[in-house]
């Protein structure tokens, strides 16, 4: 994400903080959009995922932030920010997920929501509504797409980019 669209959600973010009772907030610089999430993937099979990065065709476009929302889960919700989508993304989704299971990759079954995790495990204090948060419109140009390690040292969440390329 561009930092001008990291640093708007990063004050969304700090305006949510009072209302909640508990959550893990997204630290900034982890702030980004999952086109395909693939779990645990062994070093011989990250050549298998840049093959298929680079197989996807698009052109640059613009990606359209905004709106709120939030997916019920027990131990507390997933709050995040909405991402339009848009025939250039759900194209790019569609192809990266073909060539991903042509390579034999075993992937979700459930729909593509595009969004933006702001907090998990998010627990709103009894004064508060999910109505009350906004998310101001934002667009941004998309010309690469990244694969990205996770990984906790000191307890803490980082994606580190592994591979990247630009879309064109």
């Amino acid at each position: 994400l561009k930092p001008t669209v990291k640093s708007t959600l990063e004050e969304v973010m700090r305006g949510l903080r009072p209302c909640c009772e508990s959550g893990r907030f997204t630290r900034t610089e982890n702030l980004h959009l999952t086109l395909i999430f693939l779990g645990e993937t062994s070093p011989e099979k990250i050549v298998l995922v840049r093959e298929a990065m680079d197989a996807v065709h698009s052109s640059p476009f613009f990606l359209h932030i905004g709106g709120f929302g939030y997916f019920r889960r027990e131990g507390g919700d997933i709050f995040w920010a909405g991402v339009e989508r848009s025939e250039p993304l759900m194209s790019l989704h569609c192809q990266m997920s073909s060539q991903l299971r042509a390579r034999r990759f075993a992937l979700e079954k459930r729909g593509f929501r595009p969004h933006l995790t702001l907090v998990r495990q998010a627990v709103l204090k009894r004064e508060y509504d999910h109505g009350a948060f906004v998310v101001p419109a934002m667009k941004m140009p998309v010309d690469r797409i990244t694969l990205f390690r996770s990984d906790h040292p000191g307890g803490k969440l980082r994606y580190t980019p592994v591979y990247e390329r630009r879309i064109s």
